[in-house]
């Protein structure tokens, strides 16, 4: 499983690319910010997957833009191919995408982005156990077995994304909503990112101050 680096501002789910997991384990989310903005119906959401890998932002953009008019919430993906903004500076791509969403009259941009890339193992030892199996010798007698099972040892590398979803006004710039969400070996970057996206889409749709699984 090839490693990638770790940016605060990096490819969202674009180390996915690298994995070769046999299964897709789930998004799930880990925390959520907000305050009383947040029950506010955005009639027009500008979603920015913020990564520097033009394959990674469409793919997520896409996604998410899509499960959010699914769900009734408008959304416009950032289209082009963002050549201009600043991926790797996080207060100037901010202010680039409030002013690329006041002047196409969004009120509100959902800005999701890698914030680390978790690596996991764990090892099990080598196991012997003996099963007792009991064996008829004749009619009235019987002699007991011990059968010895062993299981090999075995080692897991996982990989944990870590993404932060941001909401914030356009009128005020400033973050209404917030969710901190955690995908672990998906089976590619668009299994993960139609993962993701409902997750976040669910997670969006509920009332201000209430947490997933309440």
């Amino acid at each position: 499983m090839t490693h990638g680096r770790t940016a605060l501002v990096a490819a969202l789910l674009t180390l996915v690319t690298l994995l070769t997991a046999c299964s897709t384990r789930t998004t799930t989310v880990t925390e959520v910010r907000s305050d009383e903005r947040s029950g506010h119906q955005y009639r027009d959401v500008l979603v920015v997957a913020a990564s520097r890998n033009q394959e990674a932002r469409s793919i997520v953009g896409d996604a998410l833009t899509k499960k959010l008019n699914r769900e009734g919430m408008g959304a416009t993906y950032l289209a082009g191919d963002g050549g201009t903004l600043s991926w790797d500076n996080p207060a100037q791509l901010r202010s680039q995408l409030l002013d690329i969403a006041r002047k196409g009259q969004h009120d509100g941009i959902l800005v999701s982005s890698l914030v680390d890339a978790r690596h996991h193992e764990r090892y099990e030892p080598e196991t012997v156990s003996y099963i007792p199996d009991s064996r008829d010798i004749g009619p009235t007698a019987s002699m007991t077995y011990m059968e010895r099972s062993v299981r090999p040892e075995s080692f897991e590398r996982s990989v944990e994304y870590v993404i932060q979803t941001s909401l914030y006004d356009s009128t005020s710039g400033e973050a209404v909503w917030q969710v901190i969400s955690s995908t672990v070996d998906p089976d590619s970057l668009e299994k993960g990112a139609a993962d993701f996206a409902s997750v976040i889409a669910r997670a969006l749709a509920e009332p201000a101050g209430k947490e997933q699984g309440q």
